[in-house]
């Protein structure tokens, strides 16, 4: 298996948190995708996991060097999702109930899904439960914990990492970790 560029393979996750993790209520939780769609929606965690459409190996990238090669995952395909509110705009907006914000172009919004379980049980909350975006070629900020609302944008805006310097995609294939070298040289890592 090809492990990408910069990148070293570890066997368990290391877990990291930007902001004060959230307090999680389930009978309050919703995943909410109101803005520049044409059907908005608010799913609830069961609706979520009816909803599941995709269960898969897959491999996990932190920004600052490690891998997890072949975790299961299941989730709900952001291909299902746009079917169901048929978005505008060219920018995926991820917010978390911390507060947290990323943001990633739609063509690579269209290859991820909604992340609710790992290794056949729901998320543990250190991983993000009850959901998290993921998409396997880009960098893990880009997964954003404890996930409720999805926007989309027809400009650019940073999320919370990226507006520290940290690049607008994050391919990991291609080592988009910041916008320049001055954020390089500013940044060591983000969490």
């Amino acid at each position: 298996m090809q492990i990408p560029p910069g990148q070293h393979v570890l066997r368990n996750f290391i877990y990291y948190s930007a902001l004060k993790p959230p307090e999680v209520d389930l009978s309050k939780y919703r995943f909410e995708v109101s803005v520049n769609v044409e059907n908005p929606m608010s799913f609830t965690y069961d609706e979520l996991i009816s909803m599941i459409d995709f269960k898969g190996k897959i491999n996990f990238h932190c920004v600052t060097g490690w891998s997890v090669l072949g975790v299961e995952m299941e989730g709900v395909t952001f291909k299902k999702i746009s079917d169901i509110v048929k978005p505008n705009g060219k920018y995926a907006y991820f917010i978390s109930l911390d507060g947290y914000t990323t943001v990633v172009p739609y063509e690579d919004f269209v290859k991820g899904f909604l992340w609710l379980r790992m290794n056949g049980k729901p998320l543990s909350y250190e991983e993000g439960f009850p959901a998290r975006p993921f998409f396997e070629h880009l960098y893990a900020w880009k997964s954003a914990k404890w996930v409720t609302k999805l926007q989309f944008l027809d400009e650019y805006r940073d999320g919370y990492w990226e507006m520290y310097g940290y690049h607008e995609r994050g391919n990991v294939w291609l080592e988009e970790r910041f916008k320049n070298e001055e954020a390089k040289r500013l940044r060591k890592s983000p969490m």
